[in-house]
Parts: C-alpha cells; structure tokens; sequence
C-alpha cells in the first residue's frame, strides 16, 4: 500500500473536473508510470518525469526497464535503492547503489 497527499494529474483533473490534457503534468507532484508507457518513453522523457515529481511509482516493468529506471535516476544524482525477488532483477541490483533481494521459501 503507498499513500501520499500528493496529486496525479488525474487527481487534479478530477478536483478541477477538466480533461487530463488540460493538466499540465508539471503541476503533479506525483506520477504512475506504467511498463507499457516506460516502453515508448525516450530517455529524455524519463528524464523529466524522474525530475519533476516528488513520489513515482514505476508498475509492471520488466528487468530491462528497472535498470533503465535505475540509471536514469543515478545520471540525475539520485542515491538509488532498488528490491528484486528473482536472478531477472540482477542487472538492476547490481547497478543500484543498494540492492536488496526478497527471498520467500
């Protein structure tokens, strides 16, 4: 469970009942950023969402894009942690500053 005060630009788009392509997306400081949007995102892209929200959540990524994630946050300067539960998730943990991997026997 993650809970934050912050708004999505959905939220915000709800609060002022407006299009969401009328929300600027700066003005959200959090952000969900599904696998399947990762996918089609330059680096450049990833760049501005990692730059400008406060609270992100990355859902349904593949290994690829965990360590994608991970080196787009350390090229901004970010200390980066990241929890793995399987060898996939080795290249990521591996770049990460800390790595923790979940074992459940």
């Amino acid at each position: 469970m993650i809970i934050s005060g912050n708004e999505t630009v959905e939220d915000i788009a709800d609060r002022l009942n407006i299009p969401i392509s009328e929300v600027d997306p700066r003005s959200a400081k959090a952000a969900v950023v599904h696998g399947s949007e990762l996918r089609e995102m330059s680096e450049d892209q990833l760049h501005e969402i990692l730059r400008n929200h406060t609270e992100i959540v990355f859902a349904r990524t593949s290994p690829q894009q965990k360590l994608t994630i991970v080196e787009g946050c350390q090229e901004l300067g970010a200390i980066v942690a990241v929890t793995g539960d399987g060898v996939n998730d080795s290249p990521a943990l591996k770049k990460a500053d800390i790595g923790m991997l979940l074992y459940f026997p």
